[in-house]
């Protein structure tokens, strides 16, 4: 099926392994950087105030319990603040592997041959956000 928009071509990235290595690659700089000691200590803050304002949790299933204090740590933008410290977006160098395999995924597609060097593709900003945003 040839790739007709973003979203295809997302799901495309994502077939070929790319977005997972991108996202082991991502976690594995977050877990080596400064921010996880701050990230760890503020998700077991909120948990420590959820289980310390309801007591109720020490007596529901282990499962209950996780999915209470999950969504009382959704409720902070913890995640989002740690991925604008991850530095790694900002790199070139990653923006461009991301490029050069959004563009061979095209060019596949086309049938176009892949020992060229590659070119951007037209619409690439709006690839590029499209894979961000999933």
């Amino acid at each position: 099926m040839p790739i007709k928009n973003p979203t295809q071509l997302v799901d495309e990235f994502k077939k070929s392994g790319e977005f997972d290595r991108l996202r082991r690659e991502l976690l594995k700089q977050f877990q080596k950087g400064d921010g996880i000691e701050s990230f760890m200590a503020r998700v077991e803050d909120i948990a420590r105030q959820r289980i310390n304002a309801d007591q109720k949790l020490q007596y529901m299933p282990p499962e209950a319990v996780h999915r209470e204090l999950m969504q009382e740590i959704d409720r902070y933008p913890l995640v989002e603040r740690a991925v604008a410290d991850v530095c790694m977006f900002s790199d070139p160098g990653f923006a461009a592997n991301i490029r050069r395999s959004v563009t061979k995924i095209l060019r596949q597609d086309k049938g176009e041959p892949l020992d060229d060097e590659p070119g951007s593709p037209e619409g690439t900003s709006t690839v590029r956000l499209s894979i961000l945003l999933y």
